[in-house]
């Protein structure tokens, strides 16, 4: 699938969305547009709906840019507020953008398979590396790769040991696909028996998905367990604002820092 460069999508963005949002009376309430990580899509509407009942702002959820599409978009001035799942690069800060607040949620595997048992971090890799590599019942495991350049593919080769060398060759493997999308990843690991991903505790919970998230070493992927610092694979939200962000996203910024911004996102598995 060819996909268009970051830029260009994020000027088709701005155009569609010119062309789709109603005309506003004088003196209406300003509009925040934010988006990003595809993990944080339910995230954003849920926050964004609280923020807008107090603040009278209205909150436009792009979805499916991805982090570094939505960072694009937040330098040309299309969208007000990105959550990203990486950091910023030296020239996207060049840029005048910063990371306003940054929030963590568990980074967890899972399955379609109804009881996949525990997993070590040799079993994780042997299951991207091997065509034979199967569940304690017998039945294959079927991992879904994501593309080379989306973040979450840097970050399971950070956490997990000899991963990053056999994502690379799973990717030889004619028998593993590829998902372009958190939401596309999360729809093939429903639809695939004994699927393996990589995914966040968020957004599992939040958009309801009919998967189950697997203990490694033993350790079990629970918002309690990760609270505790006893389980430790995380990915960052970075929420980023242009400098000086624009009213209505300072804001923003200033609702998720408050009492009640907080609740929410702990509401959501996020510390």
């Amino acid at each position: 699938m060819a996909f268009a460069p970051a830029r260009a999508l994020a000027l088709a963005v701005q155009v569609c969305l010119a062309a789709t949002a109603p005309a506003l009376p004088a003196g209406a309430a300003d509009t925040l547009t934010v988006g990003g990580t595809g993990s944080a899509n339910e995230l954003l509407r849920m926050v964004g709906a609280a923020f807008e009942a107090r603040s009278g702002v209205t909150v436009d959820v792009v979805a499916s840019l991805g982090s570094t599409g939505a960072i694009h978009a937040l330098a040309d001035g299309v969208l007000d507020v990105v959550v990203a799942g990486r950091r910023l690069t030296p020239k996207e800060v060049s840029e005048g953008l910063s990371v306003a607040l940054s929030v963590r949620t568990p980074f967890v595997l899972a399955t379609s398979h109804p009881s996949p048992g525990t997993m070590t971090l040799g079993d994780i890799a042997n299951a991207y590396r091997s065509e034979r590599a199967v569940w304690d019942d017998g039945s294959p495991i079927r991992p879904i790769l994501r593309p080379r350049t989306e973040a979450d593919t840097a970050l399971m080769g950070e956490l997990f040991p000899g991963l990053a060398a056999a994502m690379a060759m799973a990717r030889q493997r004619p028998d593993v696909p590829v998902a372009a999308t958190d939401q596309d990843n999360a729809d093939m690991a429903e639809q695939t028996p004994g699927s393996l991903i990589g995914s966040t505790l968020t957004q599992l919970r939040l958009e309801k998905r009919k998967l189950r998230v697997i203990p490694i070493e033993g350790l079990e992927p629970s918002f309690e367990n990760f609270e505790r610092g006893i389980y430790p694979y995380a990915k960052p939200l970075n929420f980023i604002v242009r400098t000086p962000p624009a009213a209505s996203a300072e804001r923003f910024i200033g609702f998720l820092r408050s009492p009640e911004g907080q609740a929410m996102l702990r509401k959501a598995n996020i510390l």
